[in-house]
């Protein structure tokens, strides 16, 4: 049980830190690079940060949109990185960028890491009615 707890933390911990990493940033514009039919590096790049929570929630989105298109189900984030910040004059925003990448799988390919439903989160961005 102890085991289970760890990897759940782990698991939750490095979404925290990815939210972390992308408050820095908004009005993101993207790249994404393929590194293997179920891994595509994510590169995320804007000014005048938004709060964590839309961060987060524009960084789950993108990895959705990209998992269903490489025909995967499931994904989950690896091997962040932050660039550098530097402020451009006083007064103005930083410049943000970052990335992540992204490992897919199919539903039972996973194992026993955590992983994120990419169609549960494209639903939840539907307009309610």
């Amino acid at each position: 049980m102890t085991f289970l707890r760890e990897k759940m933390f782990s698991g939750l911990a490095a979404a925290a830190l990815v939210a972390c990493a992308l408050a820095l940033s908004a009005c993101l514009s993207t790249k994404v690079s393929s590194l293997a039919p179920n891994m595509v590096r994510v590169t995320l790049q804007g000014a005048d940060a938004p709060t964590d929570e839309q961060a987060l929630k524009e960084a789950l989105v993108l990895a959705s949109k990209e998992t269903l298109a490489h025909e995967y189900d499931l994904f989950r984030f690896i091997d962040w990185s932050a660039g550098e910040v530097q402020v451009q004059t006083p007064g103005q925003p930083a410049i943000a960028n970052f990335a992540v990448t992204v490992v897919m799988f199919r539903n039972g390919e996973q194992g026993s890491n955590p992983v994120f439903d990419a169609r549960a989160i494209l639903k939840t961005q539907e307009p309610q009615q």
